[in-house]
């Protein structure tokens, strides 16, 4: 609701007369000022930086995320393009074009997770965590960071008829689209979030790799969508989502895989240690 107030004058600031960008304003001003009361909590709940997973090395943390973040995901583009639900636009790939759009997608991929791992899997993660326990707190930080991404919308009016009010009527409905969320979409954001919760608990101060993964993620995907297209033809369409035509099902069913192993392995090496120990 504040940034909704806030958007107003700061639209009227920017001399635009785009709706589209009052919008953002809208949207990402809310995840700034949530991220901006992170202090206030923190100091509230008795919080240090440390809680909140960042070491000095935050750089080789999100190198080695950025390099794991894109290969699972340029893997997933691999198999959709192999599986012809997506189908390579080769003539965009020269110079011209090519080395933009790679510029673009590491530019949004690097500024969305470090404000959205710095909420979820920083701020919130820690959170819940301090109130509840470790499960408690990837669960919950998991749906949250899930349900923020419907959150949208494309409500729009004339240029002259923005005001004070424009702002509330943007976010209410944005907020009244999560009735429309769908499943495979969903589900394939929840099992993401759930990847990188675990990330935080088993290595506490991994912040830094959890924003690297993410901004891989991102990266590929927005360089996907630009770089091929989707085949509605195809019988294996329904493996992505409507989000973004990347994610869905499939990406949901191979990431449920690799958390599984990932807290198998960690189960192994715990149970080996207390054996060492004995």
């Amino acid at each position: 609701m504040l940034s909704a107030l806030l958007a107003y004058p700061l639209f009227r600031l920017s001399g635009s007369v785009d709706i589209g960008f009052y919008r953002s304003l809208v949207s990402r001003g809310g995840q700034v000022l949530i991220l901006l009361s992170v202090y206030p909590l923190a100091k509230w709940l008795g919080l240090c930086w440390s809680d909140f997973g960042l070491k000095r090395q935050f750089f080789g943390q999100w190198l080695i995320g950025f390099l794991l973040g894109s290969a699972m995901l340029a893997l997933h583009m691999i198999a959709l393009v192999l599986m012809d639900v997506r189908i390579m636009a080769w003539e965009k790939f020269n110079p011209h074009e090519l080395l933009p759009i790679l510029g673009k997608s590491l530019a949004i991929g690097f500024g969305v997770a470090l404000l959205e791992e710095s909420i979820f899997r920083g701020a919130l993660l820690s959170v819940v965590r301090r109130l509840s326990n470790p499960t408690m707190a990837i669960v919950v930080s998991s749906f949250y960071y899930a349900l923020l991404h419907f959150i949208g919308t494309k409500w729009t009016t004339e240029s002259g008829a923005i005001g004070w009010d424009t702002g509330f009527r943007i976010a209410l409905d944005g907020f009244a689209h999560l009735l429309e969320v769908a499943p495979d979409s969903f589900l394939g954001l929840f099992v993401a979030g759930l990847l990188l919760g675990s990330f935080r608990v088993i290595l506490p101060m991994s912040l830094g790799l959890c924003i690297g993964i993410h901004a891989g993620w991102v990266f590929i995907i927005k360089s996907a969508k630009s770089l091929s297209y989707l085949n509605f033809d195809s019988s294996l369409i329904y493996l992505v989502s409507h989000y973004d035509l990347i994610i869905g099902y499939l990406s949901a069913a191979w990431l449920s895989v690799f958390l599984l192993l990932m807290w198998v392995g960690v189960a192994v090496y715990r149970n080996h240690m207390s054996v060492l120990k004995k």
